[in-house]
């Protein structure tokens, strides 16, 4: 009897166990899902706020366009020279239907309306005079005209007599897009959301029920201020929406205001049913899984009170506690598993703590990998300030040779510092490339030099080139350190000696072929192979030899990472690596670049040094390292450059907005506080549309053509910088600003 009550209890407890669990889990779900409908509806709506701004940007320049076609017609300017009101006012409609626009006014050149069309009632000629005269008086060609219960997006276009640039205006052109019923169910079913223009707090169109359109203009008026575009949520009945408001007039003009609106009701209305079914099934679950507990609990509750208590032996420590196992059933079969688990634990013990080691090495390794790149980032800062002031000092006049030993000498510390700069950020995959157009046949010569001695004499040594080899863009010493790493693989592979053979031919790969190399495609390639005679690998060693850290040779043998710098550089390089091997055959080593045309590199012809051309143009830099952005002004100011400085894209913008004169170049760093050279770039580019951009930087993934979509051929910068390369850049950067040109005022 007592055993009964037990059971029972314990169905209890599960019973409301279970249910508790059910029901959060329930509640929890519910929730996720309602917070993910909003964001999911928010996210929606500030899309469609974009789309139509797109939209609107797109019917601005085709309007503009039209606008201007239009007023340049021969027929236009002939008809506003007769002056004459009722004449234009005539010919007006055929300008009307040409203009394929919903308003179309002709005025004069002191802004008098002396020709209206619309393709609906409501706008007289004195409205359309009184907002015609608000527009010019606040200097307007864009502007929203409201009149006559109608609401029109307007451009006033000049007609000039004769060429633009003589500036004689005969005339002024005014075509308006309205926006009605029409335009708002339009852009409804591009956003698939409800749709609602006002101007100020007056309904102009909108696509919600009639109810709702009451009750949504009633909430919003007066409310002119949250136009930002912040979705909100608010209550149009008994329905719930989700909306977001934005001005469409600029700060000083009409308030002309876009709401764009989804209902969280009918998005989340599915929750319902789902809340049902989940109940049912839950509850199913719970009274099954019960019954079966109560039927079965009494052949397994004293045998598995037992394994409970080996369980917690073993979380102890202790691995002998003796355990009951008789019987077939599943607990005993558990028994029994556990024990021969146990005894498992407690050989493998020993792995699992070797395992920890492992793993907490590769974090220390992989912590070190991103200290090294930091720091090498934050050095090459230090080392442009050194290498810079000790240009500067080298160049000075008047210094005797003790003083020009002791700068040689800074000189030769800081380009050995340079170099180990950049193998710390070689080993964080941090190292930047210089990419050239290189003949890989060139490369592969000079390495065959020191070859043979790197992998001993008892290896044979062999070079196949292709005669017609074509160029590749490559960066040459990067390159050069690949084959050095795949010679020295082969070597390892090859303890009793072998043949090492390197090879390149040009290969033009077919769609067929690339498949067959994934995620290689389809063009003209050079191909460098590297083949050994070793020992090969199997599958499961392929799988991973390019991953950082992991080797096949013995501790203290390799650190695994040089596999993962040839991967690293073929990458970075545009091209694709390939391995064919296999046990005791030997291995192939596929490197497969881009094949390119254009003049070779020479490296004879690149070391002579350039004459530093000067200059007299404006520059803006912009750097938050001091002691960087004080040396690059002194560069330029030796050279002849007017220069202004600034330490953040805040102040840069500051100093833009306040300086009268014209600002030819922006030189600015890439990753600084508060603004990055991108964001800083486009800024400016809105404020003075002819400046020139130039960035510099410490970091590999802002090299040339990789600085954002609005500035991909923007000359890039390398620190640590000289000042004949500071000054290349600058020159190169407003190569086509001449000074003895003049430049419109940014």
């Amino acid at each position: 009897m007592s055993k009964i009550r037990l059971r029972t209890k314990f169905l209890l407890s599960l019973l409301a166990i279970s249910a508790g669990l059910t029901a959060a889990t329930l509640l929890i779900v519910s929730y996720s899902v309602q917070n993910r409908v909003r964001e999911n509806i928010r996210e929606e709506l500030r899309n469609s706020v974009n789309t139509y701004r797109s939209f609107e940007k797109q019917r601005e320049d085709a309007l503009t366009k039209s606008a201007e076609l239009i007023a340049n017609l021969p027929n236009v300017r002939a008809l506003m020279t007769t002056e004459d009101q009722a004449t234009i006012q005539d010919a007006s409609a055929d300008i009307y239907k040409l203009s394929g626009s919903d308003l179309l006014i002709l005025a004069d050149r002191a802004g008098r309306v002396s020709g209206l069309r619309t393709g609906t009632s409501g706008l007289d000629r004195d409205t359309a005079q009184n907002l015609l005269r608000r527009s010019l008086d606040r200097g307007e060609s864009r502007d929203w005209w409201f009149g006559g219960g109608r609401l029109y997006e307007v451009w006033v276009q000049p007609i000039y007599f004769g060429s633009t640039s003589q500036n004689t205006t005969i005339g002024l052109l005014v075509v308006g897009h309205e926006i009605d019923e029409r335009a708002a169910k339009d852009f409804s079913n591009v956003a698939s959301s409800e749709v609602a223009f006002r101007f100020g707090d007056i309904p102009i169109a909108s696509t919600l029920a009639a109810t709702q359109h009451t009750d949504f203009a009633r909430q919003l008026a007066g409310n002119l201020t949250n136009l930002s575009g912040t979705p909100r949520e608010i209550q149009l009945g008994a329905e719930r929406y989700v909306v977001a408001t934005v001005s469409l007039s600029p700060d000083v003009g009409p308030a002309v205001s876009l709401s764009v609106l989804k209902s969280l009701d009918k998005a989340t209305s599915f929750l319902s049913g789902l809340n049902r079914g989940l109940i049912a099934l839950g509850l199913l679950s719970v009274l099954a899984g019960s019954a079966l507990v109560f039927l079965i609990s009494h052949t397994f509750t004293r045998p598995l009170a037992g394994l409970v208590a080996g369980v917690r032996a073993l979380e102890t420590g202790d691995f002998s506690y003796p355990l009951e196992s008789s019987g077939g059933d599943e607990v005993t079969e558990v028994t029994d598993a556990f024990v021969r688990m146990r005894a498992h634990m407690e050989k493998s013990q020993g792995e699992h703590k070797q395992l920890e080691e492992r793993l907490r090495q590769a974090h220390k390794m992989e912590a070190v990998g991103r200290l090294a790149g930091g720091v090498a980032h934050d050095f090459n800062n230090l080392l442009t300030i050194i290498r810079g002031n000790s240009d500067l000092l080298m160049d000075r006049e008047g210094s005797d040779n003790f003083h020009r030993r002791c700068v040689e000498q800074i000189q030769k510390a800081a380009g050995r510092a340079v170099s180990m700069t950049r193998q710390l950020l070689a080993f964080s995959r941090m190292q930047i490339l210089q990419p050239r157009v290189i003949e890989l046949n060139a490369i592969v010569v000079d390495m065959g030099k020191m070859l043979p001695r790197l992998i001993g004499e008892h290896i044979e040594y062999a070079f196949l080139p292709d005669s017609r080899l074509a160029s590749v863009k490559a960066d040459p010493g990067q390159i050069e350190q690949v084959i050095l790493n795949l010679a020295v693989n082969a070597r390892d592979a090859m303890p009793n000696g072998g043949k090492l053979t390197v090879m390149t031919l040009n290969v033009a790969m077919t769609q067929d072929e690339a498949i067959q190399r994934p995620p290689m495609t389809s063009g003209d390639y050079v191909l460098l192979s590297v083949t050994d005679t070793g020992h090969g690998m199997d599958e499961a060693t392929k799988n991973h030899i390019f991953e950082p850290f992991f080797t096949t040779k013995a501790v203290g043998k390799g650190t695994g990472l040089g596999l993962a710098t040839v991967y690293g550089v073929v990458k970075q390089s545009g091209g694709f690596i390939w391995v064919i091997s296999s046990p005791g055959v030997g291995t192939t080593f596929e490197i497969y670049l881009p094949q390119v045309s254009g003049p070779v590199f020479r490296p004879d012809l690149e070391a002579q040094p350039a004459e530093i051309p000067n200059g007299s143009e404006s520059v803006l830099v912009v750097e938050d390292e001091a002691g960087v952005r004080e040396l690059a002004c002194q560069f330029l100011r030796v050279k002849g450059y007017t220069v202004l400085d600034a330490g953040d894209g805040e102040e840069a913008l500051e100093i833009a907005s306040r300086h009268p004169g014209t600002i030819h170049l922006l030189l600015s760093d890439m990753v600084m506080p508060k603004m990055n050279g991108g964001v800083l770039a486009g800024k400016l580019k809105m404020m003075r549309p002819n400046i020139r951009v130039a960035f510099m930087s410490g970091y590999s993934e802002f090299s040339r053509g990789n600085v954002g979509n609005e500035f991909p051929d923007a000359p890039v910068l390398q620190k640590p910088f000289s000042p004949t390369s500071l000054v290349g850049i600058v020159r190169e950067a407003m190569a086509e600003i001449s000074p003895d040109r003049p430049v419109a005022a940014n």
